[in-house]
């Protein structure tokens, strides 16, 4: 009977914790001797306590627990005393007085009895902080798996985030457990680069600002682990939204788990393949033709839901099939399933690290603000069995920016036109912003570097056009060979607007002011992103300006959210030209007056000196 309760508390207890282990045949018990416990799923950094509660003793395939009277665990388990110096009963356990042998007491819960174990053993000393009883073994975690090793035989409880007790007996000398009470999720981050360090590495931020058709590189971090709670996760996902104003480059996304890139993507077009034109993305990263064969090979796979939103989801567990169907509308969906023997591939804990870039398009908002076209926005989501657990939503957001001058005369307040400028980003007016005239007159874009050339546009198939394209193409119109020009003119308005900036200082150095006017002698310094406000200009349809400051049936406002200033202009006063014939009168009249100047005071000296 003493057999029978010992195998049962031994079977239930291994059971009920979760956990696996290796046993040896049962016909070939091995011998007395130490045992290992094996600790899979480790945390990394993460230091594993054991203790030891029990001995275990075997005879052939059967073992029974025991506990010395010397046991540090001996009084606590055993000789809790009441006030009247009445040994108590343990609530969990029976021992029997003549032989120490341990059994579980009928109709005990095992959670409750596994917490009751965990926290005698979690006592720590107020002033040291340091346990109070006596570890068997301590190991720090460097991968996924610890191993403790020449451990007697017993029932030990091990500590960590693990929380769990395992035993080793003559039936199981090698035991396993699985750390399964780890989160995911814990950590989530959307960054966008802001920068380099002075060591050239990337600076990471919540914001940024950038020209149009600049480019601008995302980062996203999700904290993974093996398991959710008990549940092992299957997959990851990282779910990404971006705002109109924001092309993604499918081409160059980076996916790492830890510090090991993922080489192979596959792309999955969700939905209507021929509305997204992308059907001929399909490999991402690097493959081989081989590799190819197979698109199970793929170690992440970029599923384009719609033209601003996709995700990523990156297989978490070995032997998983990609199952992609279409169904009669032309529509693709797919799915992930798994082998029965899937193991996790990677270590946990360990993060997903996106990195990739995108460009700002042509129709960015303009002026900043929290409710633009140009933010980009990410979340993570795992599956574990039936259930799916998900992070917060993050953003981060690039802000663009425009200037404006009104040209005006000092004097009355008119609005000037025909005031030309040569935009300028630094003070000694050597590096130019190169513009391009918008479809309303005195108003341009920036027409930033880098543009596609003619042979990659030729390259380019009808069907991939992206707003990128789209602005090569018309900046490659609008130049018509010629070289990019820096030039802004006034319009009948006496306004110039610029879109597109980068957040900075730029100048405007006047290089030819309207006709009857002075020119300015130095260049109009303005701050692109400080002290924005409206800035209206009235276009007809054909992009002619007007005059004035409401709409007219004819002209519609147009109005930019920028920073702009006044430029005044004077006339002054004409100068009097070399060789006239008044300026001869008054040399001549001049000259006369120092000659005679000049013999009388001769005279007087030599008056003076000759004089008797």
């Amino acid at each position: 009977m003493k057999r029978l309760l010992s195998l049962i508390m031994a079977l239930v207890m291994i059971l009920s914790l979760g956990i696996t282990v290796f046993a040896e045949d049962p016909e070939t018990p091995a011998a007395p001797a130490p045992g290992t416990i094996t600790v899979t799923n480790a945390t990394v950094g993460k230091t594993y306590t054991v203790f030891k509660i029990f001995d275990a003793t075997h005879s052939g395939t059967s073992v029974s627990y025991g506990i010395a009277s010397d046991s540090q665990f001996y009084d606590i388990l055993f000789n809790q005393k009441d006030a009247d110096d009445k040994v108590l009963e343990n609530p969990y356990f029976v021992i029997n007085p003549n032989t120490n042998e341990v059994t579980k007491r009928e109709g005990v819960n095992d959670t409750d009895l596994i917490n009751y174990l965990t926290a005698i053993v979690k006592t720590v000393d107020e002033e040291t902080s340091d346990f109070v009883y006596q570890i068997a073994a301590e190991e720090t975690a460097t991968d996924k798996t610890v191993v403790f090793e020449s451990l007697p035989y017993g029932y030990y409880v091990i500590l960590s985030s693990l929380g769990a007790t395992v035993t080793i007996n003559s039936n199981t000398p090698s035991a396993s457990v699985i750390d399964k009470n780890q989160e995911p999720g814990t950590n989530f981050e959307k960054y966008i680069q802001t920068g380099v360090n002075t060591e050239g590495n990337p600076v990471w931020g919540e914001s940024n600002s950038a020209f149009i058709n600049d480019t601008v590189t995302y980062k996203i971090e999700l904290a993974t682990t093996n398991y959710d709670g008990d549940k092992q996760i299957k997959y990851y996902q990282i779910h990404d939204t971006k705002g109109e104003g924001i092309w993604a480059d499918f081409d160059n996304f980076e996916v790492y788990v830890g510090n090991t890139k993922l080489d192979r993507g596959y792309y999955i077009c969700q939905g209507d393949p021929e509305a997204l034109n992308t059907e001929n993305w399909e490999f991402l990263g690097t493959w081989t033709d081989a590799e190819k064969t197979n698109i199970n090979n793929a170690q992440w796979f970029f599923v384009h839901i719609s033209e601003d939103q996709y995700r990523f989801t990156i297989p978490w567990l070995s032997d998983y099939t990609l199952n992609v169907t279409t169904d009669e509308n032309g529509n693709v969906s797919s799915s992930l399933s798994f082998g029965e023997e899937a193991k996790s591939l990677y270590d946990s804990p360990s993060q997903i690290t996106i990195i990739y870039d995108a460009y700002v398009e042509y129709n960015a908002t303009i002026g900043g603000g929290s409710h633009g076209n140009l933010y980009n926005e990410a979340s993570g989501s795992w599956v574990s069995e039936n259930e799916t657990g998900n992070t917060g939503i993050e953003s981060v957001e690039t802000y663009v920016y425009g200037i404006g001058i009104l040209k005006d005369d000092i004097a009355t307040g008119v609005n000037l036109a025909g005031a030309e400028f040569r935009l300028y980003s630094d003070a000694a007016c050597t590096q130019p912003v190169y513009v391009i005239p918008t479809n309303i007159k005195g108003v341009y874009m920036v027409d930033y570097e880098p543009a596609l050339t003619a042979e990659e546009l030729a390259e380019v198939d009808e069907n991939m056009e992206t707003p990128r394209v789209m602005y090569a193409a018309y900046l490659a119109d609008y130049l018509d060979g010629k070289a990019q020009d820096n030039l802004v003119v006034s319009q009948a308005n006496g306004k110039i607007v610029v879109l597109g900036l980068k957040e900075g200082t730029y100048y405007l150095k006047e290089t030819k002011a309207p006709d009857g006017y002075n020119s300015l002698t130095q260049a109009i310094e303005i701050k692109a992103g400080e002290g924005t406000k409206q800035f209206s200009v009235f276009a007809d349809a054909n992009g002619n300006v007007a005059d004035i400051q409401a709409t007219d049936g004819v002209h519609t406002e147009n109005i930019y959210n920028i920073t702009s200033t006044t430029v005044h202009n004077s006339k002054g006063v004409a100068l009097p030209s070399t060789g006239g014939a008044g300026t001869m009168m008054l040399i001549t009249i001049g000259t006369i007056v120092a000659m005679a100047f000049a013999v009388l005071l001769i005279t007087h000296k030599k008056m003076t000196v000759y004089q008797d």
